[in-house]
């Protein structure tokens, strides 16, 4: 079973944020309940996703490599209304060769909405295989290695100096 390993706070302070935008909720996009369908929490992450890919001035759309959706996950904290809108936050995690995870924030009026991941793989269109990641991602997960260091750095020099204060 596939389940969310980091809280927000996790999220927020120990993966680089890569990406962020704004997104209108639809009128449409409401059930019966009269607020934002959970689905709907699904279609803004993977919205942002492909901004995010688009960003980096990789191709969406076949006959180039495509990232499709292996895994996915979400977890609903507050409801979404109409009229509003949702800001999306991706953040990096594992890099693998072929696939990236990206954990997600959605907030609404400052506070958390839900919490995601995604995992994409790349793959080639004709043969329906895995390949390489692009490079711009691969590059980010070097930036991601080196902030992960720094923190680590901090929180070690952080717990010494408690040690050091008892």
């Amino acid at each position: 079973m596939l389940e969310l390993t980091q809280t927000e706070a996790d999220i927020a302070t120990t993966l680089p944020r890569v990406f962020q935008c704004e997104l209108p909720l639809r009128f449409a996009d409401m059930d019966a309940d009269q607020h934002i369908n959970n689905t709907e929490f699904y279609r803004y992450m993977e919205e942002a996703r492909m901004r995010w890919v688009h960003s980096l001035g990789l191709a969406m759309t076949p006959p180039a490599p495509v990232p499709i959706l292996a895994a996915s996950a979400c977890s609903f904290r507050k409801p979404l209304f109409y009229p509003g809108s949702v800001t999306v936050e991706i953040y990096l995690g594992r890099i693998g060769v072929s696939s990236v995870r990206t954990h997600y924030l959605l907030r609404s009026n400052g506070e958390i909405s839900a919490e995601g991941y995604a995992v994409s793989v790349w793959v080639d269109p004709q043969n329906h295989k895995p390949i390489t990641l692009p490079d711009a991602i691969r590059q980010l997960g070097k930036r991601s290695e080196e902030h992960t260091s720094e923190l680590q750095s901090q929180s070690t020099i952080s717990y010494a100096v408690f040690c050091l204060k008892k």
